[in-house]
């Protein structure tokens, strides 16, 4: 009888073991590498592990909403039908901003008369607006009716009322002539103002306050002759003989109304004084 090699006995008995569900052994009876290596896996899995700690951070609770936010969502929004009209607002902006004209440059020559008037303290007693506080009103043509020509004007504020206390000047009002010190004193100019600051005040009084009318020719070119003396620094002291001789006796106590080619003011029609050089 031939006999069976061994290998092939080995590979029956496997093949055997396997149909019948048994494990197979190797030559020292011990069980498969596969069960042996399953076993410590088993193992593992059956030693008891202790609950971890949870790592993740607590949750931060949310800041409660300011209350700014809060009124921001309850203001009412803009409605609909306002809508086209707001957009609309750049467009008449610019419509608006084309109509607008640079306005002109101030004339020097009512800027600084009006600033000499209230320098020379004559705002303290007539108002800034001619009003009248404890002196006389000189608004609303008032200082025309007492002094119908300026160069009487310019003597009275010039001297002061002092001088002719008790004495009437000016021109027939319909209340009456006004007399010097019936009201109060008002204090001399002659010595705290130049020339030309004179005419400035009482062009200020006159013209501004008083609502002379400045459209005759004679009363441009006196305007313009206070534009030059200004502008170029003239410091000509008050000469009050100049002005007394100038004046009319007729309203102006002391005047002698001689005339003079260098008489101050402006040239009116019918009178003889001329526009000072």
């Amino acid at each position: 009888m031939t006999e069976i090699p061994e290998h092939l006995l080995k590979r029956s008995k496997a093949a055997k073991g396997g149909k019948s569900g048994a494990t197979p052994t190797d030559e020292a009876g011990s069980a498969p590498v596969a069960a042996s290596a399953a076993a410590p896996v088993a193992a593992a899995s059956a030693v008891p592990t202790a609950a971890l700690p949870n790592l993740d951070p607590e949750p931060v609770p949310a800041k409660p909403e300011p209350a700014y936010v809060t009124a921001s969502k309850a203001r009412k929004r803009i409605p609909a039908w306002a809508l086209p009209m707001v957009a609309a607002l750049p467009i008449w902006a610019i419509a608006f901003a084309g109509t607008m004209q640079q306005p002109e440059g101030e004339d020097i020559l009512f800027v600084e008369s009006e600033f000499f008037y209230t320098s020379a303290g004559c705002s303290g007693c007539h108002g800034g607006a001619g009003e009248g506080v404890s002196g006389y009103a000189l608004n609303d043509g008032s200082v025309v009716e007492t002094f119908p020509s300026a160069i009487d004007q310019m003597v009275h504020v010039a001297r002061g009322s002092a001088e002719i206390g008790g004495e009437a000047y000016g021109a027939e009002r319909a209340d009456g002539r006004r007399v010097s010190g019936d009201l109060r004193v008002m204090p001399p100019q002659l010595t705290q103002l130049s020339q030309v600051e004179l005419e400035l005040v009482v062009f200020h009084e006159r013209a501004t306050l008083s609502g002379e009318d400045t459209s005759d020719p004679g009363y441009q070119e006196w305007m313009e002759h206070m534009r030059e003396a200004f502008e170029s620094g003239d410091e000509e002291p008050i000469d009050l003989d100049l002005l007394l001789a100038c004046a009319n006796p007729d309203y102006t106590p002391g005047a002698t109304g001689e005339g003079s080619e260098d008489c101050p003011g402006p040239v009116v029609e019918g009178e003889e004084a001329a526009l000072g050089s």
